[in-house]
C-alpha cells in the first residue's frame, strides 16, 4: 500500500489524492461496503458457539455378551493393527467394555480428514479375523454437533407411557420444516420378551435356540415374484410380519401327526417392553425422558427455538406429566447477543464521548463513521472465510472496537493540523493523509501480525477461538482502507459553516475549555516531569526495570497459577458414584434410589428450591450412577456451586454399596474435565495394577488434590468353561455348549426389525428368576445332537477368576488412567511440578519399566501454550523486521518494542486487581496486546526522527516528540480501553470466557502507555548516549527546552493541533 502513496512522482497524483478529490468514487465505495455488509448480516449463519469438525475418527463395534478381554483380543487389537499403516494418524486410544469396543483415532492437525477417514474405513473393512457374533463396525468422523434445545418429560407415569408420549412429540416436531433432527435420550431400547421356563423346554424337548429360529422363520414378509395373467400382472407376497406381542402368540412351534399343535402362547410368556436395565432416568424422583433437538443446515438457533416453543404450547400433556427445558442454547445465544450488543453500544458511546472531548465535533463524527464502515464492511468478508456470527466472533468485534478508530484518529488529527496552517480543505486532506500514511500502515500491520498466531492454535481450543483473530484481522484491514481512501475525501469536502447553531457554539465552548485544561496539564505537569526523568534517565530506567522484575517474578512464581479456561458458574453439579465391580442392575437401582432420597432430604431440610431446580438421576453402564443437581441461573441464586458441593458432601452420608463419589461442577465448552489426568502403562498387567494403586494412594496424600480416581476395573467374577472329553464323546462342540449357555442366560435373538421409527429386538430366554439363581447354572441341562440331556457340570470343567469390566489402551499398550481435581484451580502447575519431580520417579524406582504421559486438559494446555509461545516469538520477529524497515535502523525498533514487556506487566496487574487467574485466554490477550502496544511508541519515535531531519538537536527532538505526541497517544489509549471497559466490568456468567482477554488488552495498554510516555524518551537518549560515546566520546548535550511553549492554535473550535506531521 505504501508504494501507491509514495511512488507517484511521475504520475500526476496517487491513489490517496485521486480518492480525496473524487467524492463520487468515495461515496460509492462507502455505500458498497455498507450495503453489502447489511445484506450479509441477514444471510450469514448464526450459531451459539462456532461449529467445527474435530480431527478424530471413531470406530465402534458391538459384540453382544462378550467380556472386555474378548473384545480386546477380537476387536481392538485387529483394528489398531489395521489402521497403524494409515498416513496422518497422531494417536490411537481404545477402550474395551462389556459387549462393545470403541477406538478413537486422533489425526495430525492439518491432515486431509476425509482421506484419512476413507483409508481407516477401508483398512477396517479388510479385516478378516473379527469374531462371528460382532455387529458391523461403525466408522465415523467426530464433529461438534450442538443440540439447540433439550426438553425433558417427567411425571407420575411409567417409562412406556413417557416414551410413547415423547415419540408422539418427536413426530410432531419433525413435521415442522425448521426442525430436521430430534433424538430421544435417556430411554431404554424396545424389546419383545419371550420367556420359556426350563421345565417347559424339557417337556417339549426343545432348546431356546430352536424356538428362536422358528419365530424368526415364521414372522417375515417374503416377496414371491409375480404372475402374468390375461387380465394383467399380479404381485405375490408372503405376509407374516409380526410387530406386537399378541401377534407372536399364534406362531405354531410343534405339530403332531394327529394334527394337534402347540403354539407359542401355550409354552411362553410374551410381553412388549424394554431391555432389562433395572433403573430408568429420573427427575425429582419421577421417571424422565429427554428429547434433543439439533441444528443441522442453516437455520439459526433462534428460529428452531421459536418453532419448538410454539409446538410445545399446543402439545396437550396428560394430567400429572410435565415438561422442562433442560438446556436451551438459543436462550444462551439471545442473552449473549444482547450482552455483546449492550456492551458494544456502551463502548461506542464511551469512544464517541472521548473523541468529542478531543476533536472537532465534525471530525469526531467522521472518525466514528469510519468505525461503522469498517464493522459493517468487514461483514462481507466473513462468510467468504467461513466465519459465522457466534459468541466468539462477536467478541472479536468488541476487542477491535477501540483499536479500529486509532488510524482514523491519527489521519484526522493530522489533516486538522494542516487546516490550521491555512491550506485549503482538500489540499490539507491530501497532504495530511500522505504525511502519516506510512506510520498508519505500519501500525495496523503490527496489530494484524500480533493476532495471526491465534489463528493457528492447535486442537479443540484453537478451533473454538479461531473466529476471534479472523474477525479482528478482517476489520482492521477494512479500517485501513477506510482511513486512507474514504476519510480524506469527507474531511476535504467539509464546508466552512457561516452561521452556527447555538448548541454547536456551546459544544465548541466546552471543547475550548477542555483543550485549555489539557494543554495546561501538559505544560505544568507532564513537561517538568519529563524534563526531570530525561535528566536522570538512568535512574528512571532502573526504576522501570525493577518494577518489571517484581511484577514479572510474581506472575511467573507459583502464586499466579495458569489454568486452561476461566472458571464459569456451573449450571449443573454432578456427583459421580462408582459402584463395586460386579454390581447387578437391581443393586445399582437400589443405590440410585438411596442417593436420590438423601439428596431430596437435603433439599427439603435446607430449602434448596431457592437455588436449584431439581435432581436428575441416571445409571450409566453397570457400575456408575450419575446424580445431578440442576442449578438456577447464577443471578437467581445466592449460593455458589462450590458451596453447594460442600453442603452435598456433608449431607450425602454413608451409602452402602458405594466405592467412591466424586463431585464436580459442569461448565464451559469443554464440559467437566479433571484438572490432571495421567496415563500409566506397563507391559505386565499385574505390575500396572500395583503401580496404579500405589500412585493413587500417593496422590491422595497431597493436600490440594480432590477426588483421585483410576479406571482400573478388575474384580468381577468370571467362570471359564473347558469342554471335557466326555462332552466330546457325546458329540458336543465347545461352540454348541457356549451357545446353549448364552441363549439361556443372555437370550437367543429371534429377530431384529423396525417398528415405526424404532429398532426392536425379539429375544427368547429363561424367566428372570431362573437367570438370577446360580443353582440354575449348576443344574443347567445341555442337549446333545441326538436329543439326550446332560447336566452342564458333567461335560465342562469350570475355572473361577477375576475379570476386567473395562480395558483401556493407548497406542497399542494397556494403560490405567489416574485422574484428579485440584483446589484451588490455579495450583495445578505446582501439583504437576511436584508429581514430575518426586512422585513419578519414585514410582519408576518401585516398579521398573513403568511409563507415563499427561493427558486430558493438561496435554491440550501444554500443546496450546507451546504453540502460542512459538507464535509469539515469530510475531515479535516480524514486528521487529517491519519496524526496522520503517525506521531504517536496527536499534530504534527495540525502543519501540520495550512497550511490550510493560504491557504484559499491566495485564498481570489487571488480573491481580480484579482477582482473576491467568488462563489460556489471558495469554491470547497478551499476544494480541503486543501488536497494539507498539503503535504509541512508534508514533513518538517517528516524530522525533522527523524533527532531527529538520535540524533540531537530539535532546530537543525527543523532548518535543513526547510533548507533541502526548495527545494522540492518550486519545488512542483511552478509546481502546473505553471500548473494552464494559466487558471487563460485566458480571453475567455469559461473559466469563471473554473477560480475561479483555483484561489483558485493556490494562496492558493503559499501563504500557503510562510508562511509554516517560521511558521511550529516556531510552532514546540512552541509546544516543552510547552511540556518541563510541563515536565522539561524549553524551547527549542537554538543551534548554523550557523556553518554547506548546503552540496552542485554538482557532477552529478550540482544538489545538498536535505535532506537525509524522512521516518517517
Amino acid at each position: 500500500m505504501a508504494e501507491t502513496e509514495e511512488g507517484h512522482t511521475t504520475r500526476k497524483e496517487g491513489a490517496i489524492a485521486y480518492m480525496a478529490r473524487n467524492s463520487i468514487a468515495t461515496n460509492l465505495l462507502m455505500l458498497v461496503l455498507l450495503g453489502g455488509g447489511i445484506f450479509t448480516m441477514f444471510q450469514i449463519q448464526k450459531e451459539v458457539f462456532p461449529e467445527f469438525q474435530l480431527d478424530f475418527v471413531d470406530v465402534s463395534v458391538a459384540y453382544p455378551g462378550a467380556s472386555p478381554e474378548e473384545v480386546e483380543q477380537g476387536i481392538l487389537q485387529p483394528v489398531e493393527e489395521a489402521v497403524r499403516g494409515v498416513q496422518g494418524i497422531k494417536e490411537i486410544v481404545s477402550e474395551a467394555s462389556e459387549g462393545s469396543g470403541f477406538v478413537s483415532i486422533e489425526l495430525v492437525a492439518g491432515a486431509e480428514r476425509m482421506k484419512a477417514f476413507q483409508d481407516i474405513d477401508q483398512a477396517i473393512n479388510r479385516i478378516q479375523t473379527f469374531p462371528d457374533d460382532i455387529e458391523r463396525p461403525i466408522v465415523s468422523l467426530q464433529s461438534r454437533q450442538r443440540d439447540v434445545i433439550q426438553l425433558g418429560l417427567y411425571g407420575k407415569a411409567d417409562i412406556w407411557t413417557l416414551r410413547k408420549l415423547a415419540e408422539r412429540l418427536r413426530n410432531i416436531l419433525l413435521s415442522d420444516p425448521m426442525i430436521t433432527q430430534v433424538e430421544l435420550g435417556n430411554v431404554p431400547d424396545y424389546e419383545t420378551h419371550i420367556e420359556i421356563s426350563g421345565r417347559t423346554l424339557q417337556k417339549y424337548n426343545l432348546t431356546l435356540g430352536q424356538v428362536a429360529d422358528i419365530i424368526g422363520q415364521s414372522s417375515s414378509d417374503v416377496p414371491a415374484g409375480n404372475v402374468q395373467t390375461e387380465s394383467g400382472e399380479i404381485l405375490l407376497r408372503m405376509k407374516e410380519r409380526k410387530q406386537w406381542a399378541e401377534e407372536f402368540e399364534d406362531i405354531t412351534i410343534l405339530t403332531s401327526e394327529s394334527g394337534a399343535k402347540v403354539s407359542l402362547k401355550d409354552m411362553a410368556t410374551i410381553t412388549d417392553g424394554f431391555e432389562e436395565t433395572g433403573f430408568h432416568g429420573q427427575f425429582n424422583q419421577e421417571n424422565y425422558v429427554e428429547l434433543r433437538i439439533f441444528r443441522i443446515g442453516n437455520q439459526s438457533p433462534l428460529e428452531i427455538a421459536d418453532a419448538v416453543e410454539r409446538i410445545i404450547k399446543d402439545f396437550r400433556l396428560p394430567p400429572g406429566i410435565n415438561y422442562r427445558t433442560d438446556s436451551n442454547r438459543a436462550a444462551d445465544y439471545r442473552e449473549r447477543l444482547s450482552l455483546l450488543t449492550e456492551n458494544g453500544i456502551l463502548a461506542i458511546i464511551i469512544v464517541l464521548i472521548i473523541l468529542t472531548l478531543f476533536l472537532e465535533y465534525r471530525l469526531a463524527f467522521w472518525v466514528m463513521m469510519g468505525m461503522t464502515v469498517s464493522f459493517i464492511g468487514g461483514m462481507i468478508l466473513l462468510p467468504l472465510i467461513g466465519i459465522s456470527v457466534n459468541m466468539i466472533s462477536m467478541f472479536g468485534f468488541l476487542v477491535v472496537l477501540g483499536i479500529v478508530v486509532d488510524d482514523a484518529i491519527v489521519v484526522g488529527e493530522n489533516v486538522h493540523e494542516y487546516r490550521q496552517k491555512g491550506l485549503s480543505p482538500i489540499q490539507a486532506a491530501i497532504e495530511g493523509t500522505k504525511d502519516v500514511s506510512l506510520p498508519v500502515v505500519f501500525s495496523i500491520m503490527t496489530t494484524i501480525i500480533a493476532f495471526v498466531p491465534l489463528l493457528f492454535m492447535p486442537g479443540e481450543t484453537g478451533k473454538f477461538w479461531q473466529p476471534l483473530p479472523a474477525v479482528v484481522i478482517v476489520i482492521l484491514t477494512v479500517s485501513l482502507l477506510e482511513a486512507l481512501f474514504i476519510l480524506p475525501s469527507h474531511l476535504g469536502h467539509l464546508k466552512k459553516e457561516s452561521t452556527k447553531h447555538r448548541y454547536i457554539l456551546k459544544l465548541e465552548g466546552w471543547q475550548r475549555s477542555f483543550a485549555k485544561g489539557f494543554d495546561h496539564f501538559i505544560e505544568r505537569r507532564y513537561r517538568p516531569f519529563l524534563d526531570r526523568c530525561m535528566e536522570h534517565r538512568y535512574i528512571t530506567l532502573s526504576i522501570a526495570l525493577a518494577l518489571l522484575m517484581v511484577v514479572g517474578g510474581y506472575g511467573l512464581s507459583g502464586h499466579m497459577g495458569l489454568i486452561m479456561m476461566p472458571e464459569v458458574a456451573a449450571d449443573e453439579i454432578e456427583a459421580g458414584v462408582r459402584l463395586p465391580v460386579g454390581t447387578t442392575p437391581d443393586q445399582a437401582a437400589k443405590v440410585a434410589h438411596a442417593i436420590s432420597d438423601a439428596t431430596q432430604r437435603m433439599f427439603d431440610e435446607h430449602d434448596l428450591y431457592e437455588v436449584a431446580e431439581g435432581i436428575k438421576t441416571n445409571v450409566r453402564g453397570q457400575n456408575f450412577i450419575d446424580v445431578e443437581i440442576v442449578m438456577l441461573p447464577p443471578d437467581q441464586r445466592d449460593m455458589t456451586a462450590a458451596e453447594m458441593i460442600a453442603l452435598w458432601r456433608d449431607n450425602i452420608g454413608d451409602i452402602p454399596g458405594v466405592d467412591q463419589i466424586t463431585f464436580e461442577a459442569e461448565r464451559g465448552p469443554g464440559g467437566a474435565q479433571q484438572a490432571i489426568s495421567i496415563d500409566l502403562s506397563h507391559s505386565d498387567i499385574d505390575v500396572l495394577e500395583k503401580a496404579s494403586t500405589a500412585f493413587v494412594e500417593r496422590m491422595d496424600a497431597f493436600s490440594n488434590t480432590r477426588d483421585v480416581t483410576d479406571n482400573y476395573n478388575k474384580g468381577k467374577m468370571q467362570y471359564d468353561f473347558k469342554l471335557l472329553p466326555l462332552g466330546r464323546n457325546l458329540g458336543l462342540t465347545s461352540d454348541e455348549v457356549g451357545r446353549q449357555v448364552r441363549n439361556a442366560f443372555f437370550g437367543a435373538l429371534a429377530m431384529r426389525q423396525l417398528r415405526g421409527m424404532n429398532e426392536l429386538e425379539v429375544r427368547v430366554k429363561l424367566p428372570l428368576e431362573e437367570r438370577k439363581n446360580i443353582k440354575n447354572l449348576e443344574n443347567f441341562l445341555i442337549r446333545t445332537p441326538n436329543g439326550i440331556e446332560v447336566p452342564l457340570m458333567e461335560v465342562v470343567k469350570v475355572e473361577e477368576r477375576e475379570a476386567f469390566t473395562s480395558i483401556n489402551r493407548r497406542n497399542g499398550r494397556r494403560v490405567v488412567n489416574v485422574g484428579m481435581d485440584v483446589e484451588p484451580a490455579n495450583a495445578v502447575n505446582r501439583v504437576i511440578a511436584s508429581v514430575q519431580e518426586t512422585t513419578l520417579p519414585q514410582l519408576r524406582a518401585d516398579f521398573p519399566g513403568i511409563t507415563w504421559s499427561f493427558e486430558g486438559s493438561q496435554a491440550d494446555m501444554r500443546e496450546s501454550t507451546g504453540t502460542l509461545k512459538a507464535g509469539f516469538m515469530f510475531a515479535m520477529l516480524l514486528i521487529y523486521t517491519l519496524l526496522a524497515i520503517a525506521f531504517g535502523s536496527y536499534i530504534q525498533p527495540l525502543i519501540v518494542m520495550t512497550a511490550i514487556p510493560f504491557g504484559i506487566v499491566g495485564a498481570v496487574i489487571g488480573h491481580i486487581l480484579l482477582g482473576y487467574d491467568l488462563s489460556l485466554v489471558s495469554l491470547m490477550g497478551v499476544i494480541a496486546l503486543s501488536g497494539v502496544v507498539v503503535n504509541d511508541s512508534l508514533i513518538m519515535i517517528d516524530y522525533a526522527n522527523k524533527r532531527r531531519k529538520e535540524g533540531d538537536p537530539i535532546y530537543k527532538a525527543i523532548h518535543e516528540a513526547g510533548l507533541r505526541r502526548f495527545r494522540p497517544i492518550i486519545l488512542t489509549t483511552m478509546t481502546t480501553f473505553g471500548g473494552l471497559a464494559p466487558i471487563i466490568l460485566e458480571t453475567s456468567s455469559q461473559a466469563f470466557y471473554l473477560i480475561p482477554m479483555a483484561i489483558s488488552l485493556g490494562f496492558g495498554i493503559v499501563f504500557a502507555t503510562a510508562i511509554i510516555l516517560v521511558i521511550v524518551p529516556c531510552l532514546y537518549l540512552s541509546l544516543e548516549d552510547i552511540r556518541l560515546l563510541i563515536q565522539k566520546g561524549r553524551t547527549v548535550k542537554q538543551v534548554d527546552v523550557s523556553s518554547n511553549p506548546v503552540p496552542n492554535n485554538s482557532t477552529n473550535g478550540g482544538t489545538s493541533g498536535i505535532g506537525s506531521s509524522h512521516g518517517s
